[in-house]
């Protein structure tokens, strides 16, 4: 296998890996603002400080999946950029 095969696999790996991210970012979000629709109906009879920090849980974790998402992205544009370099 040469060069170019190899990196042609890891980006179309590095696209699997970023529409996988994406799925887990789209799917977190609607957590998230199903979440605060519930709260906002239902805060009254809520324990508040654990409506926080479930809330705060699944903030910091969708900012994990954005902070993945672009490490991706960034390996990805890296990588064609190297694809471009070779076939020039």
């Amino acid at each position: 296998m040469d060069i170019q095969e190899n990196t042609a696999k890891e980006y179309e790996s590095l696209v699997q890996q970023e529409d996988e991210h994406i799925e887990r970012l789209k799917t977190c979000t609607k957590l998230i603002w199903d979440a605060l629709a519930i709260i906002s109906q239902k805060a009254s009879v809520l324990h508040m400080e654990t409506v926080k920090e479930a809330a705060d849980h699944l903030h910091i974790m969708e900012l994990d999946l954005r902070r993945e998402l672009f490490k991706v992205r960034l390996k990805k544009s890296i990588l064609a950029n190297k694809m471009k370099q070779t076939k020039a």
